[in-house]
Parts: structure tokens; C-alpha cells; sequence
């Protein structure tokens, strides 16, 4: 039998082998090599932009290179430094520390007093603030935008300012309220949400399992107004009737004062062998009924106005309401107020 043949092919396999073992084996350290170079390119690219005002641009460069090599403490700083300039202090603090925290970094270690500036300046626009309280899984709110849940781990970095803090989780009335977090310290807001009664909350347990209930039924209970003052309407419905019976005084007035000055009239009253009586009793009776007339609507003035005042007084209560009753522009966002 001719071996020779054989063993040739077996040579030739086995070369092709370790030839395609060295390819493989090299080939992850050329993609390492084209990961860095590429890294690279990326934060030459975002240099360039910044030095030429283009902060967003560069940013966006940055970000790249982050996502190839999240770790790399030159992105990290650049990162940093570009949220800096951009005003965006929560993710520039974020980002020099992570960059501070490679200090046997040689990048690090030859920038480090730049950067640790850096990470100071930026720290005096932030504050913390933590909200506590319940219930458990409740969504904390900043001007709208969900921030944390209930209970936090740990406080929130957040930029100083004016904010509307607002609570909620299902079953439960929202609330809000505003605050103000100062630079460089710790906000501390205490929550508690008051459960929901729906329509069948007053319902007794013996109607929930099919008895029928005694009372008041609960939509009408919430219905009415709750106290025992004087109705709501009633200092409006008295101040009209004192606004009506001060312009009928004003009326009877006018019209006594012009009875009177006819009365004393002497051209028109008076005459040979004609008293005033004679000539002019009926604008005597009508200036006398007159100004009876403006004692009666005067005091009836009086009284209706004592009755408005005395019903504004001992009016009942209003209901309170749990919710937001107005909004004004604040530094940093909107700030809203209400009754909760």
C-alpha cells in the first residue's frame, strides 16, 4: 500500500489548520485595535467641535465613543466637562466623578486639578432632595417628569431651582406643592397620600354582602353642605335687597326735596286772599309721603345691610378641596400652589 499520498494530504490539513488557528487567534486583538483607533477618531472629532463652539456637536461625538468604551477615562472626562458647558449639571457632575475615581489613570493624574475644579463648580449648582413618607411605590414628580419612586434609596442630585413636587400612585389623591432646592444642600419633603373614597365607600358591611342598608344614602350625604351656617347664598340675597332699598332712599329723597322747594315756592303758593295750604296742600302731602317713604327704605337699607354682614360671618365653611389652584413662572420651572 502507498502511504506517501496520505501522509502528504495529512500535512496539508494540518497546515491549513494552524493557519486558520492564527487568523483566529489574531483576530480579536485587530478588533481591539479597530475599537481603539475608532475611539480615538471619535474624541478628536469631539475636540475639534469644541473648539469651535460646537458643544452639542461634540457631545454627540462623545457619547459615541462612550457606547465602544464605556470605561475609558478620557471619554469620561470629556463627557464631563462638555455637560459642563452645556449647563447640564446633574449628568456633569455624574460623569468627573466617574472620571476622578480613575486617579492611577495617566490622563487623570496630569489633569486632575482641572477636573476637580470642574467637578466643584458644578457641584454649586446642584442640591439633593429626598422625599419620604408613602405609600410604597408612589411616583415622585419634578415639574411633571417622574424622578423617583417611594421609598428612595438614596437622595436625588438635582439642579437648584423652584420646582412643583407632585405625589401620586393609583387609589390615592394626588398631591403637589412647591419647592425650592438651594446649592449644596439637602431638600428633605415628608408625603402621605390619602386614600380614595369612592361612591359606596359609606355603604355598611351588612349592604357589601347583600342586606339592604338604613340611612342617608352615601351620594347623598356627600351631597350636602357640610356645617350648620348660614346658607351660602343668603349674604348675596340680603346685599341686593340693601342695594334696592338704598336706591328707592335715594329716590324718595329727590322726590320730597322737589315737593319742598315747591312748596316754599311763594310765587307759586301764595296769592291775594289764597293760603299756602289752599294753593299748594297737595305737594305738601306729597312731599310728606315722600320723605316717609325714604325713612322706610333707609331703614329697610340698615337691616338688609346688618343681615349681609351677619350671614358672611356665620356662613358655613367651605368643603375643602385637595388640588392645585393656580400656577406662577419661578426660577428654574413653574411653581404652583394649592390646598392638598
Amino acid at each position: 500500500m502507498n502511504r506517501a499520498p496520505l501522509f502528504a494530504v495529512g500535512q496539508r490539513s494540518l497546515a491549513a489548520l494552524l493557519v486558520a488557528a492564527h487568523v483566529l487567534s489574531a483576530t480579536p486583538g485587530f478588533a481591539q485595535d479597530a475599537e481603539r483607533s475608532k475611539v480615538e477618531q471619535l474624541l478628536q472629532q469631539g475636540m475639534d467641535r469644541r473648539a469651535a463652539g460646537q458643544d452639542a456637536e461634540a457631545l454627540q461625538a462623545y457619547r459615541q465613543a462612550m457606547d465602544l468604551d464605556p470605561d475609558n477615562a478620557r471619554v469620561l472626562a470629556h463627557l464631563g466637562v462638555t455637560y459642563q458647558a452645556l449647563g447640564r449639571w446633574v449628568p456633569a457632575h455624574k460623569y468627573l466623578s466617574l472620571a476622578l475615581s480613575h486617579s492611577a489613570d495617566p490622563y487623570i493624574e496630569r489633569h486632575e486639578d482641572e477636573l476637580t475644579g470642574a467637578l466643584g463648580v458644578v457641584a454649586g449648582h446642584l442640591g439633593q432632595l429626598e422625599v419620604y413618607g408613602g405609600p410604597p411605590g408612589a411616583e415622585v414628580m419634578l415639574n411633571g417628569e417622574v424622578v423617583a419612586t417611594l421609598p428612595m434609596a438614596e437622595p436625588l442630585q438635582v439642579t437648584v431651582g423652584s420646582y412643583l413636587l407632585e405625589v401620586q400612585a393609583p387609589g390615592h389623591y394626588k398631591l403637589g406643592r412647591p419647592i425650592t432646592v438651594q446649592p449644596r444642600q439637602l431638600t428633605r419633603e415628608e408625603v402621605g397620600l390619602a386614600p380614595q373614597r369612592s361612591g359606596n365607600a359609606a355603604r355598611s358591611a351588612g349592604e357589601l354582602q347583600g342586606e339592604p342598608a338604613t340611612g342617608t344614602p352615601a351620594g347623598e350625604l356627600e351631597a350636602r353642605e357640610p356645617g350648620g351656617g348660614a346658607p351660602r347664598w343668603l349674604p348675596w340675597a340680603l346685599g341686593g335687597a340693601a342695594l334696592l332699598s338704598t336706591a328707592g332712599t335715594v329716590i324718595s329723597w329727590q322726590r320730597r326735596e322737589y315737593y319742598a322747594d315747591r312748596w316754599n315756592d311763594d310765587q307759586a303758593c301764595l296769592g291775594v286772599g289764597v293760603s299756602r295750604e289752599q294753593r299748594c296742600g297737595d305737594e305738601l302731602d306729597r312731599g310728606q309721603r315722600a320723605e316717609t317713604m325714604m325713612w322706610i327704605t333707609g331703614s329697610a337699607a340698615l337691616a338688609f345691610t346688618a343681615g349681609a354682614v351677619l350671614a358672611t360671618i356665620w356662613i358655613e365653611p367651605a368643603r375643602e378641596q385637595v388640588g392645585l389652584s393656580g400656577c406662577a413662572p419661578g426660577l428654574g420651572g413653574a411653581v404652583c400652589f394649592g390646598t392638598f
